[in-house]
């Protein structure tokens, strides 16, 4: 489960705290054995745009700390839960698919990285930029937050 009573979260607005309760909730709800679906394979130019546009946006204070903990508390349970997943042999016993490789967490932790501030700046990024970063999180991630 993720621990958004971390330090540095109570940085952010009561928007952004409940909206990061919200995709907590999705996040946990989630099996780790889905996760490479939700690692983004495109890094084009809109990514890009909408990362730099959130950096401004985010600026250099209180509120930019708050977004950098609450980064921090989905990555770190991220990669918890990867780590509690079942080994090859495991896997290979129940007939499940193979492990994805190092490369397809790295991207998904990316894009954990780039939900996070997009569900943090939902109010402040606009439409485009927003999807941008929410890549193939963004039907989850919409669905949950307006629910």
């Amino acid at each position: 489960m993720i621990d958004l009573d971390i330090d540095g979260i109570d940085k952010l607005d009561a928007g952004a705290r409940g909206r990061l309760e919200r995709f907590a909730s999705i996040f946990d709800r989630l099996d780790a054995s889905h996760y490479v679906t939700l690692a983004d394979t495109t890094d084009d130019d809109a990514v890009d745009e909408a990362k730099a546009d959130a950096l401004a946006v985010a600026g250099r204070g209180r509120r930019y700390e708050g977004l950098r903990a609450a980064v921090r508390a989905f990555s770190d349970a991220a990669t918890r839960a990867y780590s509690s997943r079942m080994s090859l042999t495991d896997t290979l016993l129940l007939y499940q698919s193979l492990p994805d490789r190092a490369e397809d967490r790295v991207r998904f932790l990316a894009s954990v990285e780039r939900v996070v501030v997009a569900v943090v700046l939902w109010d402040e990024l606009g439409d485009d930029d927003r999807s941008a970063l929410l890549g193939p999180w963004a039907e989850l991630v919409m669905s949950g937050l307006e629910a």
